[in-house]
């Protein structure tokens, strides 16, 4: 008969319940290695969610805490984290990223997707206008300031052919890097169009990459679209602008190609800047069956597996931008052709020291490596993100978001709380009807 694990409680903390997104109180655990949250709604029942597969790892990452560097103007809440913000005064970071959804039409569709949820039920809202735009820009300029940094995105925002406009009209309203999220159809079909973006100003595209080969695209995705990533990074390099890898990561499709991507990265490096790793999380739409959601934890420990002794767990630091257990990172950098973390030749003192809260998200351990080290050819920066759902909402992760999205109120408001979904897909603001679906126990 196997023993059952022991159980040490880690953390208190507030999360929501997945079926009426009501808060509820919640408990980080131990069970034998691997750490969960355990919370409990009086109408829903009980929940137990994985988040990590080692916990003297989990209790490393999340000790790395970085000092406070609160929103430049808060704002005044009413009912409290997460129904509303903007951010408010309890919020305990600025926003170093910003989005901006700038239509919700989209050229596909996709089986996972995050922002599916209310274009699903609803028609879509018409784009916003270049004066609507003026408005969002001028709100982040107020609110986060200029040095913060904007990601245009959707849907899908290239759709739009007044976009060069849009990032000119940004641009010269004083902020400095504007990024484009896109699926990479548009700009692997139309290099002039890829032109006009880049002559606009457009910092950077951000580019969903979720492998290396065909059947992964064809069951994320829902078609083979491995030659039109591939033709818009070749499209990108021709153009002259850097590309960052975005790669959702999903338990049995494509967990064993993240040493594939790196590898993939290191090769065209003289494009690609960095690779963003997204274990898939359940708001939107996730019409995949998975017996696992991946965290970053597991990412952590696969990639440093398939790295072929590049990298180590312990490699990854927290960004120091957000909460230590929302995103990490390492940065490779090449001196005499040896490749290796610019991580190991820092201690968290130097690292603590170094630090620059005004840093974009994936350019913290950059911009230390151009500051401390600049005789070190540029390298790539590997991020993690850690988005969280219903069923890994956690109050305390919330407050330290520095990762946002313009609300079509003018609120600045975390990201995993914007794209808070039950487990219908319902946002909070969209549910009335009691769902029981969820009664009992459940464990993901």
């Amino acid at each position: 008969m196997q023993a059952t694990p022991k159980i040490t409680i880690l953390d208190t903390t507030e999360s929501v319940c997945p079926v009426c997104l009501k808060v509820v109180k919640a408990t980080v655990v131990a069970r034998g290695k691997a750490v969960y949250m355990e919370k409990g709604c009086p109408e829903h029942g009980s929940v137990t969610t994985y988040l990590w597969p080692d916990v003297d790892h989990y209790r490393w990452i999340k000790g790395l805490s970085f000092p406070y560097s609160p929103p430049k103007t808060p704002v005044k809440t009413g009912q409290g984290c997460p129904r509303d913000c903007g951010l408010c005064k309890n919020h305990l970071r600025h926003s170093t990223l910003v989005e901006i959804e700038v239509t919700e039409r989209c050229n596909l569709r996709c089986p996972v997707c995050f922002m599916a949820a209310g274009a699903a039920r609803n028609a879509f809202k018409a784009d916003p206008g270049i004066q609507a735009l003026g408005d969002k820009y001028r709100t982040i300029v107020e609110k986060a300031g200029p040095q913060t940094s904007v990601q245009l995105t959707g849907g899908e925002p290239t759709i739009r052919r007044d976009l060069p406009e849009i990032i000119r009209l940004g641009l010269n309203m004083g902020l400095t890097a504007i990024e484009i999220n896109t699926n990479g159809v548009v700009i692997a079909n139309d290099y002039t169009f890829l032109k006009e973006l880049v002559r606009a100003g457009a910092s950077g595209i951000y580019l969903q990459f979720d492998g290396i080969t065909s059947d992964v695209y064809k069951k994320i995705r829902g078609e083979d679209l491995l030659s039109v990533k591939l033709q818009a990074i070749e499209n990108c390099r021709r153009a002259g602008i850097q590309v960052v890898l975005a790669m959702t990561v999903i338990e049995g499709i494509n967990h064993c190609q993240l040493g594939q991507v790196l590898e993939f990265a290191l090769q065209n490096k003289d494009v690609i800047a960095g690779i963003a790793y997204q274990p898939a999380f359940g708001s939107g739409r996730f019409d995949i069956a998975v017996n696992k959601r991946l965290t970053m934890g597991d990412v952590i420990f696969m990639l440093a597996e398939q790295s072929q002794g590049l990298l180590e767990p312990y490699d990854f630091w927290p960004l120091g931008c957000s909460h230590p257990l929302c995103s990490s990172a390492v940065y490779l950098v090449e001196e005499e052709g040896k490749i290796a973390p610019l991580n190991r030749r820092l201690t968290l003192e130097d690292y603590l020291a170094e630090f620059d809260p005004q840093s974009p998200q994936g350019s913290v351990l950059g911009d230390i490596a151009y500051k401390k080290f600049p005789h070190l050819q540029a390298g790539l920066s590997i991020v993690i993100m850690n988005y969280m759902d219903a069923f890994t909402m956690d109050l305390k992760r919330l407050r330290e978001c520095s990762m946002t999205v313009l609300d079509k109120d003018g609120g600045i408001v975390p990201f995993c709380s914007y794209q808070l979904t039950n487990t219908d897909g319902r946002r909070k603001d969209e549910i009335s009807v009691p769902n029981t679906n969820l009664r009992g126990n459940c464990h993901v």
